[in-house]
């Protein structure tokens, strides 16, 4: 689709969203509602309140291919319009001035490079600032979708409840080929036993058809006819409840014949979308409702997938007991959403989840689908982060054999304003412009489209993270680390390198080498690789890179020490033993509450103990990261050396500190001992904890 630059009608604001009217919590994290948008022929307009500058859209969502001409009309009220464009990484690349005629101009960056960009806009009047605003927009190389392909890419939309349906376009654009949505059962079952699709939800899958994506469809949500004491949440727990919910399921994937893989609830773990009495046995209600409604849909249409679990983060102890229940039959999926601040970890709650589906599927794995994943993003501040997770995060989950992925979000929302991959319909900054998460989608598409995951590089420290991958045509390595470094890989060829936004470079070896600096955003390296060399780096450890479920891995024990009289004994280490925390994710403890995860430690009437043990000589720096939630009453923080106590802080809740300890000596077998005690009780006390340990 593309809208003209001119601007035939005088400006307008746009029209307001219209309200929502289905029953969801305003606090939910779906986005419902539909959008009224002001539909002019020749522009699509999107000004903020108050403002002189207003945005046109040469290209729908400021999105354009390399083959196309970067073009932005604007229109202003001054005689002058100073623009400069800016890249991922806060650079500004070019910039320039255009002097409008009858209050209209059009910016061509001519930038000839591929990536995101921000372009900051100036409108004077005889020299004085008029106004100043934002947009942004993306080039990307052209990727024609078949309709056919086999991808692991996805994204989670909210476009069922008469969201912007033109997002389709672009988001086939990225090379997405995948998109997952609901459409209630309270919404098509109205009348007891009847059921009509609304046009909303009909459209909005013929809008998925047309832009040659597949579709996911969660069945969710209760129906006021079937076990409704607690609400619109509440999970069917009766005979009569399963049935309807199953009967459901079968006209959603009659109605839909593209309908290909269904999903059974969402996030019935976490407690958020599930009320009444199977909040009382979570893991025995669902298993229940999933063997009636997979029975049902199978007999109705054997060709769709049942996908089940959708826990909120992996959660190993709830999937282990929903398997326990006789589940593994009635599925042909396992879902998670891998939420998690940072990436380190993931790779490890993955592989232990899928040793989980063989103990209960004789030995057999069976797909995993991330159906939703993404980093928190609470202001546009966040978004750089957020395209390095999600380059970072797919890289893990293909390393996994992760079958397929859904990125939460597509569009922003008034629930998560700056989450999606593109603006909201009506965003300050424009309708539908990208955010840097998108380019870092379409770009990893483009990078790792067609290859599969052939192993990690081995002899680099945990700190690395270089990937290959092959197809039949060559392979594609992927590289970043938690610290810049500069890396030797082994090749006798030219290398082309590519950055997180897709800007690529040739480079050739010398004397069998190729040296590539790396840091935290990945880079994409296509050509034969035979070994990745990062011996000149100053990090000796990491323990978020470092986790394992391998006592000592890496240079990491995990374990408890009780402290009599508040004087700590290091030979008092007790190892913890490696085990599901709670219904959450797997981590090392010694009982329920006493635990070590990637990121958090927890005590009990006894301290948690992290240690890194040193396999050199050396002086180093230990740079922590602390952080504790609300509640409680605080905790205690210190750390020794072989015994010797060199650093002790009170953590108080709600409090976030990073510091570092310098000028630490260490030889090989010292042991430095991270610990979090409690400060008059252990309520609340899961404290953040990370560490890096760099020599100096």
């Amino acid at each position: 689709m593309s809208v003209t630059g001119t601007f035939p009608m005088p400006r307008f604001r746009a029209a307001p969203e219209t309200a929502c009217t289905n029953s969801q919590p305003r606090n939910m994290k779906k986005s419902f509602g539909s959008k009224l948008l002001l539909s002019l022929a020749a522009l699509v307009v999107a000004p903020l309140a108050n403002a002189a500058i207003t945005l046109g859209q040469s290209k729908l969502g400021n999105i354009f291919f390399t083959n196309e001409t970067v073009s932005i009309p604007v229109r202003i009220d001054g005689d002058r319009l100073e623009w400069s464009a800016v890249d991922f990484n806060g650079n500004v690349v070019k910039s320039g001035a255009v002097v409008p005629v009858n209050g209209q101009a059009t910016i061509n960056p001519a930038l000839g490079r591929r990536g995101y960009f921000d372009l900051r806009l100036t409108e004077r009047q005889s020299g004085n600032v008029l106004s100043q605003r934002n947009t942004s927009f993306a080039v990307i190389t052209p990727l024609a979708l078949t309709g056919r392909e086999v991808s692991p890419f996805g994204v989670q939309m909210h476009n069922s409840q008469g969201g912007d349906q033109r997002s389709f376009e672009l988001f086939a654009r990225a090379g997405i080929v995948h998109f997952r949505d609901e459409q209630y059962w309270e919404h098509i079952e109205r009348q007891k036993g009847v059921f009509n699709f609304p046009q909303t939800f009909t459209n909005f899958m013929a809008r998925g058809a047309e832009a040659r994506m597949q579709p996911l469809i969660t069945l969710d949500w209760s129906n006021p006819f079937y076990d409704w004491e607690a609400g619109m949440f509440t999970a069917p727990h009766t005979d009569a409840g399963r049935a309807g919910f199953a009967n459901y399921g079968v006209e959603v994937v009659r109605k839909y014949p593209e309908l290909k893989a269904v999903e059974i609830w969402n996030e019935y773990n976490a407690g958020t979308f599930i009320a009444g009495p199977a909040t009382a046995n979570k893991p025995f209600f669902y298993a229940r409702m999933l063997e009636v409604a997979s029975q049902r849909i199978r007999a109705a249409r054997p060709d769709v997938k049942i996908v089940a679990g959708g826990t909120v983060p992996i959660t190993h102890g709830f999937l282990r007991d929903v398997f326990a229940q006789g589940a593994m039959p009635h599925l042909d999926v396992v879902s998670i959403h891998p939420y998690r601040a940072t990436v380190e970890g993931a790779d490890v709650e993955i592989a232990e989840l899928r040793e989980l589906i063989k103990r209960h599927n004789n030995g057999v794995e069976k797909p995993i689908w991330a159906t939703e994943f993404s980093h928190e993003v609470y202001s546009p501040s966040d978004h750089r982060e957020a395209a390095i997770h999600l380059a970072q995060m797919v890289t893990l989950m293909l390393s996994q054999n992760v079958e397929r992925m859904y990125y939460y979000l597509g569009l922003d929302d008034p629930s998560f304003p700056h989450r999606g991959l593109l603006s909201a319909p009506n965003g300050a900054k424009g309708s539908l412009v990208p955010h840097p998460a998108y380019v870092a989608y379409a770009n990893i598409i483009r990078q790792l489209r067609g290859y599969n995951f052939h192993s990690r590089f081995a002899n680099t420290k945990s700190s690395t993270y270089a990937y290959r991958f092959q197809n039949s045509s060559g392979r594609m390595n992927v590289l970043w680390s938690t610290e810049p470094v500069t890396v030797a890989l082994r090749t006798n060829s030219p290398l082309i390198v590519t950055d997180i936004m897709g800007a690529s470079r040739s480079v050739s070896p010398s004397g069998g080498v190729v040296r590539l600096r790396i840091d935290r955003n990945p880079q994409y390296v296509r050509g034969p690789v035979t070994a990745v060399n990062d011996a000149n780096t100053h990090i000796l450890a990491c323990s978020l890179s470092g986790w394992s479920g391998v006592q000592g891995a890496n240079g990491w024990s995990y374990g408890s020490a009780n402290v009599a009289g508040g004087s700590y004994n290091p030979g008092a280490f007790t190892p913890m033993r490696w085990d599901y925390i709670g219904d959450n994710a797997v981590g090392w403890m010694s009982n329920t509450w006493h635990f070590i995860s990637v990121e958090q430690m927890h005590p009990s009437s006894a301290w948690a103990v992290r240690r890194w043990t040193s396999p050199v000589s050396a002086t180093v720096t230990l740079r922590c990261h602390v952080n504790r939630g609300g509640g409680g009453d605080g905790v205690g923080i210190n750390i020794y050396v072989d015994g010797t106590h060199v650093y002790s802080r009170h953590l108080r809740p709600n409090e976030r500190y990073d510091f570092d300890v310098t000028n630490v000596v260490v030889r090989p077998g010292s042991r430095v001992d991270f610990t979090v005690n409690q400060h008059g009780e252990s309520s609340y006390d899961s404290t953040g904890f990370s560490v890096k340990i760099l020599r100096q």
